[in-house]
């Protein structure tokens, strides 16, 4: 669980430009910000995948009998809200990389020194002004994937293989199964184009 709070790193005294410390601070906000809604996707993502779960079984379960299409529907549906989910985590996760890395750079500086300020304001160009991520999509993707999104997908996915594989296909079925590959494709496409996820292009 992630827990920071940069209170004590401010600096005694006023030794620094009067906007350091503001923008240290304004760091901090935002910190806390992409921490809740990063938290928060997760956290609903995972009651998704209960509810999901528990009214899949219902269905296996229930005397009256229910129709494949029901169920395969419900699967997809679920998978995309993951999908969706599974993105917007990894958006927050890399906004929480970003802060901390510039907080650590001018907790840096302002304990040892180093980096020095000239340093500190070029990288708010890069990273902040610049909106660059300080770390790779492939990161991104395996921090998300610990943190229970792999195993969420690998049991959905199954289910889903599952059902299609004892189910005939019919006009219905393929439609719902190109209409979720068509809302991947947007969503992998989306996330891809997002600027304030590419790195720096000297890195």
């Amino acid at each position: 669980m992630h827990t920071h709070t940069g209170e004590a790193f401010l600096p005694a005294e006023k030794t620094e430009p009067d906007w350091l410390a503001s923008y240290y601070q304004r760091l901090q906000n935002e910190y806390q910000f992409s921490l809740a809604r990063h938290d928060n996707v997760t956290n609903w993502a995972l009651t998704l995948f209960i509810a999901v779960v528990t009214t899949y079984t219902a269905l296996l379960t229930s005397q009256i009998v229910s129709s494949s299409i029901w169920r395969i529907g419900l699967l997809l549906v679920a998978l995309g809200l993951m999908i969706r989910f599974f993105s917007q985590s990894m958006i927050a996760y890399a906004f929480l990389r970003r802060c901390r890395y510039i907080e650590n750079e001018i907790e840096a500086h302002w304990a040892v020194g180093e980096p020095s300020l000239q340093q500190i304001v070029l990288d708010l160009q890069t990273y902040d002004h610049g909106r660059r991520a300080t770390v790779t999509r492939l990161a991104m993707l395996w921090s998300q994937l610990r943190a229970g999104f792999l195993l969420i997908f690998l049991v959905l996915s199954a289910v889903l293989l599952f059902e299609l594989s004892q189910t005939q296909m019919t006009t219905v079925t393929s439609l719902l199964l190109v209409g979720f590959l068509v809302y991947v494709a947007w969503e992998t496409a989306i996330f891809l184009q997002y600027d304030q996820l590419k790195r720096p292009v000297s890195n």
